[in-house]
């Protein structure tokens, strides 16, 4: 069952969702998502980018299977 927007109230059946980066304390970035209300583009959530997640785990046990650090 789908919720409403906590800012406009409006059921939110999807989202919208864009590419940000996001950083830790550290300093390090990351790619991200931020997922947004269809009708008044309020953020509902930010995760981590899963695809680029995924693809940043693929590439480095390429790289680690070749050898590289």
């Amino acid at each position: 069952m789908p919720g409403k927007c906590p800012r406009c109230q409006n059921i939110v059946g999807n989202a919208r969702a864009e590419q940000i980066n996001i950083s830790n304390a550290m300093g390090n970035v990351f790619a991200g998502a931020s997922y947004t209300c269809p009708h008044c583009q309020t953020i509902l959530g930010v995760s981590v980018d899963p695809f680029a997640f995924k693809n940043e785990i693929a590439m480095e046990l390429m790289k680690r299977m070749r050898g590289g650090r």
